[in-house]
């Protein structure tokens, strides 16, 4: 009993330290916010993310909602995460952000950003980078409602930019625009010469092989070829143009 008494009376006593210990942070003028550390943003700016945090130095560090405080930064079109966190040594909060890549653009009713998860998450702006392929074929109210055919779509498009981010022959860099087609799947357009390259859904990397082994000998008469159509079991057509005739011819 006199053992169970002292182990009894140890808890009240540690219970009674750590409320005082939470008190004391809770009232301690001390332990006001005496800085706010924002880290990763490049895009972002500290100012306008600083007023989406609506963190007041007079309030209590201790206080704070660290999770309502990242929701709120997580309104910033280039936030993707926001991670806070409190440093008492400093009295400092800090603010560690992760933006959003841009994969490509979008062309709906205006140019907009398009990140690596599919998300439409800003209008583009003359100050941000804008040399990204650009992806048609889609509308407003497919990517609002996120349509199953065309988010699919989408996100076969951004499978397709990173494969051919790993490519040497054929890259990121010979795309100027993809179509996206409900009924047809992509086309590549290349930068120069605005060539179509049909591929169709699905076996991306598969059909990629496959053009970049046609490709070497259609580079001195690219300018006479109408398209390419990779949506054929091992091989690819290539449709000539015929300048005379007016009409087109396949091989």
């Amino acid at each position: 009993m006199g053992r169970g008494a002292l182990s009894l009376a140890m808890l009240v006593s540690l219970t009674l330290l750590g409320f005082t210990i939470y008190q004391y942070f809770q009232r301690s003028a001390r332990l006001n916010v005496g800085e706010i550390k924002i880290m990763g943003c490049m895009n972002a700016k500290e100012s306008e993310l600083l007023k989406l945090a609506q963190v007041d130095f007079r309030a209590s560090l201790a206080r704070l909602d660290l999770k309502e405080v990242s929701s709120r930064l997580a309104k910033h079109p280039w936030v993707e995460k926001a991670k806070v966190k409190r440093d008492w040594t400093r009295r400092a909060l800090i603010i560690e952000v992760q933006e959003r890549v841009p994969q490509a653009l979008i062309l709906l009713e205006d140019l907009y950003l398009v990140d690596r998860q599919g998300e439409v998450f800003k209008k583009a702006e003359p100050k941000d980078r804008l040399d990204y392929p650009v992806l048609t074929g889609l509308n407003r109210q497919e990517i609002m409602e996120r349509d199953n055919r065309a988010v699919d779509l989408l996100r076969q498009a951004l499978e397709l930019l990173e494969l051919l981010g790993q490519r040497k022959v054929f890259t990121r860099r010979e795309v100027s625009e993809i179509h996206l087609s409900k009924q047809n799947g992509l086309t590549i357009f290349t930068f120069n010469g605005g060539m179509p390259i049909r591929l169709g859904s699905g076996g991306l990397s598969d059909k990629l092989s496959r053009l970049e082994k046609v490709l070497p000998d259609l580079q001195q008469k690219s300018k006479n070829v109408e398209y390419l159509d990779l949506n054929y079991p091992r091989k690819v057509v290539v449709k000539m143009k015929d300048a005379e005739k007016g009409k087109s011819g396949k091989s």
